[in-house]
């Protein structure tokens, strides 16, 4: 059953946060671990600032799968966790709902995360 195993421990700095300790997070999409090293630098949000108005993914509740995304995003291809972005993206939609967000509630989140991943795709 996918869970985290840590607690988010990071201190604020310089428009993000650093991580204090490795977060911790099981995947059943996946069928692994993945460890976010402590020292991750992450701005909790990988969606454009007008959108985190409508998409407030960095709130507390949600900060943990924010930084299992951010980190997917950056690092997760090169360091072969993830097959591509959208893979990315739909374990940040499970971390979502295993943080207790419904399907309706995570669905708010991952599918705005979703839409300008897919529209950033057409301009590499």
């Amino acid at each position: 059953m996918s869970h985290f195993s840590t607690s988010f421990i990071a201190e604020a700095v310089d428009k993000g946060w650093k991580l204090q300790q490795e977060l911790v997070y099981y995947s059943d999409l996946l069928g692994k671990t993945i460890v976010v090293p402590k020292g991750y630098f992450t701005d909790l949000a990988s969606v454009p600032q007008i959108m985190q108005v409508i998409v407030p993914v960095a709130n507390a509740k949600n900060r943990k799968a924010a930084v299992v995304h951010d980190y997917l995003c950056t690092h997760g291809v090169e360091l072969e966790i993830v097959a591509d972005q959208k893979q990315a993206d739909k374990v940040f939609r499970e971390a979502l709902r295993v943080l207790g967000l419904g399907r309706v509630r995570s669905g708010a989140l991952y599918y705005p995360v979703r839409t300008f991943q897919w529209i950033t795709g057409w301009f590499k």
